[in-house]
């Protein structure tokens, strides 16, 4: 059996002051995190984890914290978890693959010192497989989310040479 990886990083760092302590507990564990003299570097050897579990007492201190108006994982949480997030049950977010570039997003757009960050991705495989080696490269502005894989890349890279006669790429 082959094991699929996704080594990930965050970069530049990102100012501490600039994540609200939501956002902190989530990306701590979407990411592995350093956390050293006011500044966060987020990163995973294996890739970002898609199951996220809030403790119902830890959230509602962290959302009392600051002004949430400007974060999306906070108007998720009360949209889909106003009941649980009163209760004592342990909070399960699935699919935090799909939320975790507009909380980046999010924390770009408030912090004043930070124009954009970079995600890249390296997919690898435990053996030698053509789908398991590749990557991804993300730039997230306060405007917009731009990501490319490798192969997003290559199907480009057809397109045009097929176009220009280079070759005959899925013809039969």
């Amino acid at each position: 059996m082959a094991d699929y990886y996704t080594p990930t990083v965050v970069d530049p760092v990102i100012p501490v002051s600039a994540i609200l302590p939501v956002e902190a507990m989530f990306l701590a564990q979407v990411f592995n995190e350093d956390v050293e003299n006011g500044i966060a570097y987020y990163y995973s050897e294996d890739g970002a984890s898609d199951l996220v579990c809030f403790d119902p007492a830890e959230l509602r201190e962290a959302l009392e914290t600051a002004d949430h108006s400007s974060s999306r994982l906070v108007a998720k949480l009360l949209d889909e978890h106003a009941e649980a997030i009163q209760g004592a049950e342990e909070i399960e977010l699935d699919m935090a693959g799909d939320l975790w570039p507009d909380v980046l997003q999010d924390i770009v757009r408030r912090a004043p010192d930070l124009q954009e960050l970079t995600v890249t991705m390296a997919f690898t495989c435990s053996k030698m497989r053509p789908d398991g080696f590749g990557g991804l490269a993300m730039l997230i502005t306060a405007d917009k989310i731009r990501s490319e894989s490798t192969h997003m890349l290559f199907d480009r890279f057809y397109k045009e040479a097929a176009a220009e006669g280079e070759i005959h790429h899925g013809d039969s």
